[in-house]
């Protein structure tokens, strides 16, 4: 039975194990997962100084190679190969480790959205969130909300943006996060302004918000984000001098300068609104550079306001048709990716989530049903086991019980053949008594060896009943009616004869007188033998299937018949007689 349990125990710990997925990884794995937050470049060079090639095990693979892509973002490398992390999601979407799993679809993303290909990074991120949303880790949730905000914002998706934007605001309070918060109200105050002149007031207020909690921490790339947006704000507001300010701030704030197309087309701007028209057409030109057809339209519109404005009518009407063409390739472009791709991404993403819930499931109802099969099996053994057991016991009981039986029935045999020797030798002394050649010395010596011959036979009757099948057959019908109130054995007439003629033989037929003599009838010559035999009156009523109060009744109506106390017992007037 201990081997039985200790395979039992042994299943289910595999089975755990199994079903959480932990696994021991590689020291250095651990080692730049351990700094990754606080010190990324060290993890990344920890990182570097591993291949592949090295790791043994398939889960130290996947690990590595979700920790290095996870290091490369923390890094801000620009990453233009998804091959490493797909690996990653691979494994981790058949491990049934959600923590692990969602971290790996949001770094895919992370990589999809350096790749530029923003339909591929929202579906990963949408995938990301509801994963992450069941190992409660917020930060990493609050990271992918403000990716899929930036997605659809850049992609002008503004309410959806707007509502996911509120989200990652909640969790940056929550966390306590600064820089998250102010990244949050910026996004809004961006999509509050590109809602129109009665959206500026709320706009203003965001933003104003962003900037004085970005302005302490030094976050100089989110700080130039919000003074761009400040910028635009108030050049829409009419505002030319703090729109200067702003264009300013967001330039000097840029790493760099000489590629700053979007700072300089909104410097640009500023110096427009301000009417510094000169030093509007050197920025504005500087911001034609690039592949932006959204920048080129606006950079091109107003060069041609300042065309008209100065009197070129030819260079503003030149401009304007530029500035239409852009906006055809704009309209293609959105039409083409935006409209589509990301629509399509999203039910992609619902789609993955169906399928990685329902694999999820069957791999737990899985290891259910292996863990319930094996403790099936196990306890059918040990059932079966116990019932070899058992069953051994019954035939071993068996067995000595045969053996008892036939030691039983050799000796009731024996005291049979004493007991029919002892009659023999009984008849031969009462012939011998009632002989006339003896004298009376002779015959009183007789009498004596004749009573204690009678005596020897009544000693042996009473052990040969003790040893009959009739006693055990009583015995057993006395236990099944104290256990279940009935017996399936039943004492014959031929039984209750023989056991009468034994009672009669070892009372040296003194019953037999005394039934003749008292008119007994069937049930009362049973209820005297019984109680001779020494059996309690208490069983009795098992053995004549009568109620313990007619048994009282019919014996205490037969001593009154006799003429003695109720309380006599049978012995003591067989004894008188």
């Amino acid at each position: 039975m201990k081997n039985y349990i200790i395979l039992i125990i042994f299943l289910m710990l595999f089975l755990l194990v199994a079903c959480n997925g932990q696994q021991n990884h590689n020291r250095q794995l651990v080692l730049a997962d351990s700094l990754m937050q606080s010190r990324p470049d060290s993890a990344l060079n920890i990182l570097r100084g591993i291949s592949m090639g090295e790791l043994a095990t398939q889960v130290d693979s996947a690990y590595y190679a979700l920790l290095l892509t996870q290091a490369r973002d923390k890094n801000y490398i620009v990453q233009t190969d998804d091959s490493l992390i797909c690996y990653a999601v691979a494994y981790y979407d058949g491990a049934n480790d959600v923590r692990m799993q969602a971290k790996a679809h949001y770094y895919w993303g992370c990589v999809y959205r350096d790749m530029n290909q923003q339909a591929e990074a929202i579906r990963e991120f949408l995938i990301a969130a509801p994963l992450t949303k069941k190992t409660k880790e917020k930060r990493q949730l609050g990271l992918i909300y403000n990716n899929i905000g930036y997605i659809y914002t850049i992609q002008e998706f503004n309410e959806k943006a707007d509502s996911i934007y509120r989200l990652v605001e909640s969790i940056a309070e929550e966390l306590k996060d600064t820089i998250l918060w102010a990244e949050a109200l910026s996004k809004q105050g961006s999509i509050a302004l590109a809602k129109g002149e009665e959206y500026f007031p709320i706009a203003e207020q965001k933003l104003s918000d962003a900037f004085a909690a970005v302005d302490k921490t030094g976050n100089n790339g989110l700080k130039a984000n919000i003074s761009a947006s400040l910028s635009n704000l108030y050049s829409r507001m009419d505002e030319g001098e703090k729109a200067l300010y702003y264009a300013k701030l967001n330039l000097s704030l840029r790493r760099d300068t000489a590629r700053a197309y979007r700072a300089f087309l909104i410097l640009g701007d500023a110096y427009y609104k301000c009417g510094q028209y000169d030093s509007a057409i050197f920025y504005l030109n500087k911001g034609l550079v690039g592949k932006d057809y959204r920048r080129k339209v606006d950079a091109c519109m107003r060069l041609a306001d300042i065309a008209r404005i100065q009197g070129n009518v030819a260079l503003s009407l030149e401009l304007e048709r530029s500035s239409s063409a852009y906006k055809d390739s704009l309209y293609q472009l959105r039409r083409s990716v935006i409209a589509n791709k990301v629509i399509e991404a999203e039910t992609d993403a619902q789609t993955m989530l169906q399928k990685l819930y329902y694999k999820g499931r069957l791999n737990t109802y899985l290891y259910g049903f292996m863990l319930v099969t094996i403790m099936i099996v196990a306890i059918v053994l040990f059932l079966y086991r116990r019932y070899q057991r058992k069953n051994d016991l019954l035939q071993r009981d068996k067995q000595e019980l045969e053996k008892t039986n036939r030691d039983l029935s050799l000796h009731y045999a024996s005291l049979q053949a004493d007991i029919a020797q002892k009659d023999l030798e009984i008849e031969d002394l009462k012939q011998e008594l009632v002989s006339h050649q003896i004298d009376e010395e002779q015959r009183k010596k007789i009498q004596i060896e004749l009573d204690e011959m009678i005596l020897k036979r009544s000693a042996l009757t009473k052990e040969a009943f003790l040893h009959s099948p009739l006693y055990e057959k009583m015995q057993v019908i006395i236990k099944d009616c104290q256990d279940r109130d009935e017996s399936d054995e039943e004492i014959s007439d031929r039984e209750w004869q023989e056991f009468v003629v034994g009672m009669d033989m070892q009372w040296n037929n003194g019953i037999t007188d005394f039934c003749a003599k008292y008119q007994l009838s069937k049930e009362e010559l049973h209820l005297v033998c019984l109680s001779l035999a020494g059996f309690p009156f208490s069983h009795l009523e098992y053995l004549l299937h009568l109620s313990r109060r007619t048994l009282y009744r019919k014996k205490n109506a037969l001593l009154k018949r006799i003429g003695v106390e109720q309380n006599c017992e049978f012995e003591e007037i067989l004894q008188r007689k």
